[in-house]
């Protein structure tokens, strides 16, 4: 059993095409925005119904922000009708309800290889375009992409960060000030053996711990240990093993820069 890190908060009443859990931070401690200077807090609203939905993502340039493809899809089903939501991202503030760097999305991207019917969740990875740029401070900066292939060793030390529920269950708390925990990668041959329906070169593993991203965080950064440069993007927790799973940016960096040039291409004739 698996469960994408989609960060529903009060989405209870949509069926969805698979089962899904929120995402967030269980454990960790609170950090000052200052640490995650580029992390993003992204709220999805249904404009009729009044339902919200919210992710983590990563401020890419000043005017996109890289997320999960899933935080995408599951609000809005499908990119055919934009009109009936409306997404907001927060930026600056550790209390992002205490942000004043807020952008609405203009458009969004995802992998042609992307289908949130597939079981392998492969391509779950997505880029914004805002609406307006950002201004940079000490507190809003951009963040730094690993280009490199990742080296695999499972005493190697990640951090990932959001705001999502502090507990294990779709009855705890969401937390109002950022959070983060350290995490620890594994090999791809020890996550193939554990999960055989991922393809593992296009993803980061992370081994089982008591404390770990799992309803709140879907599409926040995992960073590598002192740095700003981002290793991953919050999928899903593979409940059966307590695995966390991660999009590779190393494997999607091609992606990454194309999509960008495109979307500003189109949006800044």
């Amino acid at each position: 059993m698996y469960f994408k890190i989609s960060l529903l908060l009060l989405l209870l009443s949509i069926s969805s095409s698979k089962s899904k859990m929120e995402a967030f931070i269980v454990g960790g401690k609170e950090v000052d925005i200052g640490a995650w200077p580029f992390i993003a807090f992204i709220e999805s609203s249904h404009i009729k119904f009044h339902m919200v939905a919210a992710c983590g993502g990563s401020l890419l340039s000043s005017q996109t922000v890289l997320t999960a493809a899933h935080c995408l899809d599951d609000v809005t089903d499908s990119k055919t009708d934009m009109s009936s939501f409306r997404f907001r991202i927060y930026m600056g503030h550790s209390s992002y309800h205490r942000s004043n760097m807020i952008r609405l999305m203009r458009q969004y991207e995802t992998p042609s290889e992307y289908d949130p019917h597939d079981e392998d969740v492969k391509g779950d990875i997505g880029i914004i375009f805002l609406a307006s740029p950002v201004k940079f401070s000490p507190s809003v900066k951009k963040v730094i992409l690993f280009d490199q292939r990742f080296s695999y060793n499972r005493d190697r030390i990640l951090l990932v960060a959001g705001w999502g529920k502090t507990g294990p269950n779709m009855i705890s708390p969401t937390s109002p000030h950022l959070k983060n925990i350290r995490i620890h990668s594994i090999s791809p041959e020890e996550c193939k053996k554990e999960i055989p329906f991922i393809d593992v070169s296009l993803v980061v593993c992370t081994a089982a711990a008591n404390e770990y991203a799992y309803s709140g965080d879907s599409g926040g950064p995992m960073v590598k240990r002192g740095s700003r440069y981002q290793l991953g993007v919050v999928s899903f927790r593979h409940e059966d093993t307590g695995i966390t799973v991660f999009t590779s940016v190393p494997e999607y960096y091609d992606w990454i820069q194309t999509t960008q040039l495109y979307l500003f291409t189109k949006n800044c004739k």
